[in-house]
């Protein structure tokens, strides 16, 4: 085994370990993220909006619920704030970042009744979905 391979075990163990939840879990990413729809998005809208888009996106599927036995499985709901606090993103900027996204495909969103209140839910795909969003739409 050579310099280079033995050093890839490295990569290849941390890569074992996130498959196997060792590490919170995972969600795959597409290469096709970062190498096709941000450049596409970047020639689109502009290059700062591609990068903070997809990197809203990545944060999303991040905080996916992952129970498979309730109605919220695969959706995202942090807050606004949350968003904001943990990446950085301006508050005004996340709302036409979501909607730059679902314009593309790339994510759903629904607003649904959540103790009383009105509560956002973010549904992150995983590649452009080119047909008609389901029961209503996007909120």
């Amino acid at each position: 085994m050579n310099e280079l391979q033995r050093l890839a075990q490295i990569a290849i163990q941390q890569k074992e370990g996130v498959l196997g939840s060792e590490r919170g879990g995972y969600s795959p990413s597409l290469h096709d993220l970062f190498r096709v729809q941000l450049r596409e998005l970047g020639e689109k809208y502009d290059r700062r909006s591609a990068r903070d888009a997809i990197f809203l996106l990545l944060y999303l599927h991040a905080y996916v619920n992952g129970t498979e036995s309730n109605d919220y499985y695969m959706w995202a709901f942090p807050t606004v704030e949350q968003i904001r606090a943990d990446t950085g993103i301006h508050g005004d900027r996340i709302k036409p970042l979501c909607s730059l996204l679902e314009s593309e495909g790339l994510l759903i969103t629904k607003m649904i009744a959540w103790h009383g209140n009105p509560k956002k839910m973010y549904l992150p795909l995983f590649y452009p979905f080119d047909g008609a969003i389901p029961v209503n739409g996007a909120a």
